[in-house]
């Protein structure tokens, strides 16, 4: 071969290295941005605030639940003789049969709890005590109820008819304490009894029995 030989290898189509590469000019990048990796900070940052201004909230939360005062707690109700009255009515004329003196009494609750009247009885040993209804009878805040109340005579040698301030004895209960309390009925109550008292058991039970002959 004349003047022959192997000259450089042209590279081919789409060969050419990458930094060698030809370049056309670039679109300039709008105005204000900062490139990916500025922006990929921001989202960071802004997810570390967050989670810091939950994390802050919920210790604030934490501190004032444990710093919140206790709430008081809940006091018991009244005893039962603070919240129930028993006041005199009328007596009953004339009397049922078998009852020396009988007469109404009205009870009332003022608030609270229904107070229970278990029993209403009195001191004297010779004197018995019945009420009608039976009880126990509930009354609640705010109602009134009427009793009425029999005293029968057991014995006249003992009955003692001229006492200044005879008083009834009640037993209450409401649920949660129970009582025992006198109620002075009141002057009234106290006359109506003697002179019922009187009539039943005459001031000649005192004269001694006739000897025998």
């Amino acid at each position: 071969m004349t003047g022959g030989g192997i000259g450089p290898l042209e590279p081919g189509e789409g060969t050419w290295d990458h930094e060698d590469a030809p370049t056309g000019p670039r679109t300039p990048a709008p105005p204000g941005w900062t490139g990916r990796p500025r922006a990929f900070y921001a989202r960071h940052r802004r997810a570390v605030l967050t989670a810091a201004s939950v994390a802050v909230l919920a210790a604030a939360a934490v501190r004032i639940h444990a710093t919140r005062p206790e709430p008081p707690a809940a006091l018991p109700p009244s005893p039962p003789s603070q919240t129930l009255s028993l006041t005199y009515g009328e007596p009953v004329e004339p009397a049922p049969d078998g009852a020396a003196f009988a007469f109404t009494v009205r009870v009332r609750t003022s608030s609270g709890p229904p107070v229970t009247v278990e029993r209403i009885g009195q001191p004297s040993p010779a004197l018995s005590v019945s009420i009608r209804p039976r009880l126990p009878a509930s009354v609640a805040a705010g109602e009134v109820r009427e009793l009425l109340v029999l005293i029968q005579t057991k014995d006249c040698v003992h009955v003692a008819r001229n006492s200044g301030l005879p008083f009834l004895e009640v037993t209450l209960s409401n649920g949660t304490q129970k009582e025992d309390h006198s109620y002075i009925p009141g002057d009234r109550y106290a006359r109506d009894l003697s002179v019922a008292l009187t009539r039943a058991c005459p001031e000649t039970r005192d004269e001694p029995s006739p000897s025998p002959s």
